[in-house]
């Protein structure tokens, strides 16, 4: 089974939100993101990855993996990344 999910990165807030592979990255367009891409939510990590084609942009793996990773697990999860 595939895990995989989408992903965006927000302007506003640096916040990222999470989302099922079947809704479109374009969907979020209004909401003006700044990088996006693909994910896996492990234990206690988020690994990003990937672009989007439909909003042509491309992830921050590292940046966009702790921001994600701290706002799912928190702090100290996502220092355990560094």
């Amino acid at each position: 089974m595939d895990t995989r999910q989408k992903y965006v990165k927000l302007k506003q807030y640096n916040a990222i939100i999470i989302f099922p592979c079947h809704i479109e990255h374009s969907k979020f367009k209004n909401l003006e993101p700044i990088t996006a891409g693909f994910c896996y939510i492990q234990e206690n990590k988020v690994t990003c990855f990937g672009n989007s084609i439909s909003l042509d942009l491309e992830s921050e793996p590292e940046d966009d993996s702790k921001e994600a990773t701290k706002q799912l697990f928190g702090y100290n999860a996502m220092l355990n990344l560094i």
